[in-house]
């Protein structure tokens, strides 16, 4: 079974009627409670009154007649609203039965004139003062008609209970006036949180930065009724620079009006605006071409500017609307925190990526620490096994010299073994040196005036006999007129003679081919052999430091060596601005390739009086 409505509910539903009930009608319904109030007080009371048994009748049948009507005006008013409306029927008919029940109560100077208080009360509430005072004037003059039908002389009680009839309309209508007011202001400030609420409900939605400004520039048009906003963020946001200085809350803003309303947010984003604004956060402009506008200062008190600055400008011959100022404030707060969330979560996301950045670099630069702590170790390893065997050699060659006297011929030979060997062990300490001085800046460079054709003339008499000892051709293809450069001698030859030496390490027949020609204002010096070549995917790791071929690639026999060859080589030519590159065919040999830029003193330096470095007859 349902639940039986508790006392509370039936009161509230006898008061403020049912729900559906529209509000013009929410004073009729109450009038009917009134009105069975009075019924219930005076229906006791009438005994008291004295009445004749006829006056007594009459009175209990106009209370009927009350009760009847009441019940009338209640189902009626739950069946057909729109007859009640404006009151005029209950007023009319409140007025008949009060002034009906005095009649019958003994006239005007019976305690029953109080009934035409209520009446005159009730159309004040319903319609203000002169409708209130019209009825309480006809009432006066109802009494005034009755003292002169008895032939009695207007008295005290006549003017007394005149005056307050009079005053209590005047005092009723007020009241009613000043709830009117209430409650248009009371409408008034709802109508502005809905429009406070409506217009921020969307500033949450994204806290990316630019369209978390876009969501404020538009809040605050629709909250305006601005036809254009244009807001500036201060460059003290972030240290990220934004893709543009403005945001417009409409494309289809009048562009005169967006440079207006930008120049009115620039003025007042300098920071003396913010240090002497007060407590305010918004004021009133007026435009070149007489349009209304207002700025809003955005930002937090700790700062020492503002976040960002918002201006508006109302539709051309309007001013801009009025609101209260804590309901601007709010909306000037909430904007604000929208401002300051963005700006917020833009800093966190710039600080993660840099954070993420910083891990990434130092993951490689960890791994950069392995390789090279794992090439330190097998740096180490090679270098101790080779160092060991050249070592071994002549150690061993040294004792058999000194037991063996007997054959000079095996002397001599035990005695180039032991010369090769140590010049093996030179060269590879020499690398060694030459590639830690390199990277610590420390290399002695001699630069001076080169002539490239002596310097591998040079190479060739030096190489030649070593070559063509290992049954291979050597060719030298230089251009005569090759111009003088710039560079250092000495490593300049080194190069050539690694170069050299590699080639001999992994070319068993063929030639080698040592060539130097000119292409535009460069020098191209290149080596060819016709060895075991390398792999594509092996022919930039073999300028590696402690990088061998050998160890790439096992079919090959490791050669030997400490693996700083190339490495040396390509720092020495990077040094001099060029670029040193192979070029490659598994079984088909190799090209080493460097350049070296001509200078541009180069003729003048061909024939004039200066002597190139070191050169050599």
């Amino acid at each position: 079974m349902p639940k039986m409505p508790v006392l509370k509910d039936i009161l509230t539903y006898l008061w403020h009627g049912p729900p559906l009930l529209p509000a013009s009608l929410k004073a009729e319904w109450r009038f009917v409670v009134v009105r069975w109030i009075g019924i219930v007080l005076v229906a006791p009371g009438l005994p008291l009154a004295g009445l004749p048994m006829e006056r007594m009748i009459a009175a209990y049948s106009m209370l009927w007649v009350a009760a009847v009507y009441n019940v009338g005006v209640h189902r009626t008013m739950l069946t057909r609203p729109g007859v009640f409306v404006g009151g005029y029927i209950t007023t009319a008919a409140d007025a008949l039965l009060s002034i009906g029940m005095v009649n019958i109560g003994g006239g005007f100077d019976s305690p029953f004139y109080h009934l035409l208080y209520t009446v005159t009360i009730s159309a004040a509430m319903r319609y203000a003062y002169v409708p209130s005072l019209g009825m309480a004037f006809v009432i006066v003059a109802l009494d005034v008609v009755e003292h002169a039908m008895g032939g009695n002389a207007l008295n005290a009680q006549f003017e007394f209970r005149s005056g307050f009839l009079c005053l209590t309309a005047v005092l009723a209508s007020y009241l009613r006036e000043q709830a009117r007011r209430a409650e248009g202001a009371l409408e008034h400030r709802l109508h502005e949180a809905d429009l406070l609420n409506s217009a921020t409900a969307t500033l949450g939605a994204s806290l990316a930065f630019e369209p978390a400004l876009r969501e404020v520039a538009t809040a605050a048009s629709h909250f305006f009724g601005s036809p254009c906003a244009v807001l500036v963020p201060s460059t003290s946001l972030d240290d990220d620079p934004l893709e543009t200085t403005r945001i417009i809350s409409h494309h289809g803003c009048n562009p005169a009006i967006q440079e207006h309303l930008a120049a009115l947010c620039n003025r007042y984003l300098e920071p003396e605006v913010w240090e002497t604004r007060g407590e305010r956060t918004f004021f009133s402009e007026s435009l070149a071409n007489g349009q209304q506008a207002i700025v809003l200062l955005l930002g937090l008190s700790p700062r020492p500017s503002a976040l960002a600055t918002l201006a508006l400008a109302a539709p051309f011959g309007e001013s801009v609307p009025t609101f209260a100022p804590d309901i601007l404030e709010s909306f000037v707060e909430r904007m604000t925190l929208a401002v300051e969330n963005a700006s917020l979560y833009r800093a966190v996301a710039n600080r993660t990526d840099a954070l993420q950045q910083a891990y990434a670099e130092l993951a490689t630069a960890h791994q950069e620490l392995l390789r090279v702590d794992e090439m330190k170790t097998g740096f180490l390893a090679n270098v101790s096994h080779d160092f060991r065997t050249p070592l071994t050699s002549i150690r061993s060659f040294s004792e058999m010299l000194l037991s063996y006297d007997e054959d000079p011929e095996v002397q001599r030979e035990f005695l180039q073994i032991i010369n090769s060997e140590s010049e093996r062990l030179t060269r590879m300490v020499n690398d060694v040196l030459d590639i830690t001085k390199i990277e610590s800046g420390h290399m002695d460079w001699r630069m001076g005036i080169v002539d490239l054709p002596a310097l591998i003339e040079d190479s060739g008499r030096t190489y030649t006999t070593i070559v063509e000892r290992d049954g291979l051709a050597f060719v030298i293809d230089v251009d005569e007129d090759l111009p003088l450069i710039h560079g250092d001698r000495d490593r300049l030859q080194q190069v050539i003679g690694n170069l050299i030496d590699n080639a001999l390490k992994f070319t068993r027949k063929g030639e080698i081919r040592l060539s130097a020609h000119r292409l535009d204002d460069e020098i191209y010096v290149a080596l060819s052999d016709t060895g075991v070549g390398i792999p594509a995917e092996y022919q930039e790791l073999v300028f590696a430091k402690f990088q061998q071929i050998g160890q790439i690639n096992t079919v090959l026999d490791k050669p030997q060596g400490a693996g700083l060859g190339l490495s040396i080589c390509r720092d020495i030519v990077e040094y001099h601005n060029g670029r040193l590159w192979v070029e490659s065919e598994p079984g088909h040999g190799s090209t080493f390739t460097f350049t070296l830029p001509i200078p541009v003193d180069a003729a003048e330096a061909r024939f004039g009086t200066l002597e190139p470095v070191g050169a050599q007859s």
